[in-house]
């Protein structure tokens, strides 16, 4: 076990957990990917789906404090169609 993935061990993360990881990098046919690289792949993509569905949430909120009534029911769908998609 390397150094990095030790790390992922003191840090939280299971041996099941860096074991699926592996599996996908042993999936890229390339073999271009690296444990660290995947990594900051998947914080990036966390991070963007944070940002969308504050985005998402705003609209939401925005609907309900200035929206007519009527428009509460559209809001909701946006938000859970949102919230499906993210």
């Amino acid at each position: 076990m390397s150094d990095f993935e030790q790390q992922f061990l003191l840090n939280g993360f299971s041996a099941k957990d860096i074991r699926k990881l592996n599996e996908i990098l042993t999936r890229d046919e390339k073999k271009s990917d690296t444990l660290q690289s995947l990594i900051q792949e998947l914080s990036k993509r966390f991070w963007a789906g944070i940002i969308s569905m504050l985005n998402i949430l705003s609209v939401f909120i925005y609907g309900i404090a200035k929206g007519h009534k009527e428009s509460l029911i559209s809001y909701a769908i946006f938000l859970i169609i949102g919230a499906i998609i993210v």
